[in-house]
């Protein structure tokens, strides 16, 4: 867990008061905040121009607001019983490939790379009364899809470390909100059910022709476990699926059905160096620990073998290093 008071400690004066505002307000609605007087000067926490605010004196972003007549749908926000919270919040620009063009999300994966945290706030009431919740203070911790992950500290001033788990969860309470909303059990509709279930099987095993690629390359068995029940393999893409030029066979690898969710969701990846198998600390007390440190089983051709750019990149992105 991240202790917030290590972190603040290690900025300046002026950062660490702003955030501190932040800090004490959490969990309270206010109105647009003044700025703080300091000794170099009126600071503001927030401006209207941007929803990222990164001052000019600083090379990091000091708040992140959300407004209510937002165009990009908000991923949470996620609240935890340890007082924690974890909010999916869209970058500057529409244009995922001109992230790193703009000053405000450079701040933003600056506070990510040093664990610097951020002010967050949410629009609870439009003009003429506008109101904000303070969420409080946050770590950046992680970016995909063109939403930055924040992890917000909780009780006893903590927050739980940077993890590709933070965007699972986001994404799973989203599904799950979504079911729940959806339209009530009718049993009589119960064949087209089933025959969803098997729609949904098929597309998770994978594309045909790039599974049995797959089942060729690495002899029907799975890369990690070594399983040979071919009903249990599916055709797992390193890079995901963007289209039919992410079906090479070099973004794939054949894995065990649990095993391929595992790597889906970042609690399962591959250390280039060693190809050797990593597992996520939450799965070290359970019987997936046995996996830990084995070797990926690599086709023999090097033609067939998974690109390594590519499990590096899923590795960075389970934060698992």
């Amino acid at each position: 867990m991240e202790v917030l008071q290590n972190l603040l400690a290690r900025l300046p004066m002026r950062h660490r008061t702003a955030l501190e505002w932040f800090h004490r307000n959490a969990g309270t609605e206010q109105p647009w905040p003044a700025g703080l007087k300091s000794p170099e000067g009126l600071t503001l926490l927030a401006t209207r121009a941007k929803g990222i605010y990164k001052p000019a004196w600083s090379e990091y972003a000091l708040s992140a607001r959300q407004v209510l007549k937002f165009r990009y749908p908000e991923k949470g926000p996620i609240f935890r019983e340890d007082g924690t919270w974890t909010y999916g919040y869209f970058q500057e620009n529409d244009n995922l490939q001109e992230r790193d063009s703009e000053y405000a999300n450079l701040g933003l994966l600056k506070c990510w790379q040093d664990r610097v945290p951020i002010g967050v706030m949410r629009q609870t009431q439009l003009k003429p009364a506008v109101l904000y919740q303070v969420m409080g203070l946050a770590l950046v911790s992680g970016w995909d899809g063109g939403y930055f992950f924040f992890e917000g500290f909780g009780r006893n001033d903590v927050a739980h470390p940077p993890s590709a788990e933070t965007e699972i969860e986001l994404l799973v309470a989203q599904q799950g909100r979504s079911a729940v909303e959806s339209r009530a059990f009718d049993a009589n509709s119960i064949v087209g059910a089933r025959e969803k279930v098997l729609a949904q099987i098929v597309r998770r095993r994978g594309q045909q022709d790039f599974r049995e690629k797959l089942l060729a390359a690495y002899g029907r068995r799975c890369a990690i476990t070594g399983c040979d029940a071919v009903e249990a393999l599916e055709a797992a893409h390193i890079i995901p699926y963007l289209g039919p030029e992410t079906n090479n066979i070099q973004n794939g690898l054949l894995l065990r059905a649990d095993i391929h969710t595992l790597f889906d969701i970042g609690l399962i990846a591959v250390e280039v160096e060693s190809m050797t198998v990593v597992i996520a600390e939450s799965l070290r007390s359970t019987a997936y620990r046995e996996i830990a440190g084995v070797r990926l089983r690599e086709p023999l051709s090097k033609a067939l073998r998974p690109s390594v750019d590519a499990l590096r990149r899923h590795m960075e992105w389970a934060r698992l290093l």
